[in-house]
């Protein structure tokens, strides 16, 4: 993109963060006219990044307009939350970081371990006192090799005003569908293709299980609403007959005291 572009690039992108209605929302979600202004700088850098050169500057504003809404920055440093291209169309979508930051303010700590199938992996049930163990094998530290041998998320959830933990096992093959319902997941800009995919099956693992317990947190819900209205989920309106949500199958649930026991 010639020096000329880019400059009228700027200056439509700026035209929009700049108009009454940007500014008024954007005051409304934060409350406080200096987080308003710092939000609008950063997405001012993250619309102008080469990565989202293509996409149109209305869906960039949209998708960052919609991580405000869950309260949650839009700087690549930070890694909460990513703007990423699907064709000419802009997408925001949701890390793990993002996730754990979310449920802690809903007073939910959750931790999401990653299994390989060079691990011994146990799930023992017996009433309430069922077993889940795991001890780490011979492990490689690059994407490649996590990429051919996860077999899934083991997520833990402990309630803040509880001693209970509620663990939950996402297997490779959930990740993978919940995976392909993103729009932009094979965008060469994507977080799944640059280098954060381990990352980005923890989100899944971790945004999945959460869905499934119930959370219910005014943001978590703007969460959902982003994952709803970017993701490729199965029209419910087939011919009248209901379609299988792929979000919402089972996972295996067991429970254990101490989430120390099991490292």
């Amino acid at each position: 993109m010639g020096n000329n572009a880019i400059i009228k690039r700027k200056e439509k992108i700026t035209k929009y963060v700049e108009s009454a209605e940007i500014k008024h929302r954007l005051l409304a979600m934060f409350g406080d006219e200096k987080k308003a202004e710092k939000y609008k700088a950063t997405l001012m850098n993250v619309a102008l990044d080469n990565s989202l050169i293509k996409c149109n500057e209305a869906s960039i504003i949209k998708s960052a307009l919609a991580i405000a809404e869950a309260q949650l920055p839009i700087s690549k440093q930070l890694g909460l939350a990513y703007i990423v291209p699907f064709g000419n169309e802009a997408q925001p979508i949701i890390s793990y970081k993002g996730y754990k930051h979310l449920l802690r303010r809903d007073n939910i700590l959750i931790k999401a371990r990653e299994v390989y199938d060079v691990d011994e992996f146990k799930m023992e049930f017996d009433g309430f006192e069922d077993v889940f163990n795991l001890k780490v094998g011979e492990r490689e530290n690059n994407e490649k090799w996590i990429r051919e041998h996860l077999v899934g998320i083991w997520v833990s959830v402990k309630y803040k005003d509880l001693d209970e933990v509620e663990n939950y096992f996402v297997s490779r093959e959930k990740l993978e569908q919940l995976a392909n319902l993103s729009k932009a997941k094979n965008s060469k800009y994507s977080p799944y293709n640059s280098g954060f995919w381990l990352e980005m099956m923890l989100a899944k693992a971790v945004g999945y299980v959460a869905r499934k317990i119930g959370v219910s947190g005014e943001q978590f819900e703007k969460v959902v609403k982003i994952e709803n209205e970017y993701s490729e989920l199965p029209s419910a309106e087939n011919n009248g007959e209901e379609v299988e949500d792929v979000l919402d199958i089972e996972v295996e649930e067991i429970k254990e005291e101490e989430l120390e026991n099991a490292k």
